[in-house]
């Protein structure tokens, strides 16, 4: 009887050992069914989708000064558009559109002329995932920047017969960076700060070139609908 009662002890003490273990064992086998039908979901997940933005921004652009020319501008506001598609965190793309106007002045108003001045940036777009409720962003890239003087606005004291300056384009650099702050799942508000560094014009007129680069920042802030 002692003998069956050990046999029947040892029997028992077994299978509560091998009972710590089957929640282990249950936790491993789900884990490992649940890995095909992850690595499916992943490959099979959707791209992010665009976004379109549209807003404002206030430009402010430094002075240039070389070759005995020095160009001021005045201070401006302006429209912002944009396109993006993040395809996922820190990898897609943004395309931007800005338009302003203002006034350039070489050597203190000597040549003053107002520039209807419209840009287009092509950009790598970095874009974290959200975090305490905003998504951090970075751009960078370039495109080109068009001057288009504004018939009746030249004031030239160097050769009063001039009445107007032709259009010019020029390369840039852009870059861009700020937050998006979303509101519902598609709507949401982005602020930020854009500049941009190209050449100063000079209306290809030798007597108006600085031969030197100038910076522009727009601090900017837009709505953006994802579709």
């Amino acid at each position: 009887m002692q003998s069956v009662r050990l046999k029947k002890s040892t029997t028992f003490s077994l299978l509560t050992r091998n009972c710590r273990f089957l929640p282990f064992l249950s936790a491993l086998i789900v884990a490992a069914g649940m890995l095909p039908s992850q690595a499916q979901d992943t490959q099979t997940a959707p791209k992010q989708k665009f976004d379109v933005g549209v807003g404002g921004f206030y430009q402010v652009t430094n002075q240039a000064n070389g070759n005995f020319v020095v160009d001021d501008t005045t201070e401006s506001g302006g429209a912002l558009f944009s396109l993006r598609q993040p395809y996922r965190p820190w990898l897609g793309w943004e395309a931007n559109v800005g338009y302003t106007k203002f006034y350039e002045a070489y050597n203190k108003n000597v040549v003053k002329v107002e520039n209807n001045v419209t840009d287009f940036s092509f950009s790598y777009l970095f874009q974290s995932p959200t975090v305490y409720g905003v998504q951090p962003y970075a751009s960078i890239g370039g495109g080109v920047i068009v001057f288009s003087p504004i018939s009746g606005t030249l004031t030239n004291l160097l050769s009063p017969t001039t009445t107007s300056l032709p259009s010019q384009l020029v390369p840039e650099f852009a870059y861009n960076f700020g937050l998006n702050y979303p509101i519902f799942s598609r709507l949401g508000i982005r602020g930020g700060l854009r500049g941009l560094r190209y050449k100063t014009p000079d209306f290809h007129q030798n007597y108006l070139d600085t031969r030197n680069l100038r910076n522009t920042l727009e601090p900017n802030i837009s709505i953006y609908y994802r579709f």
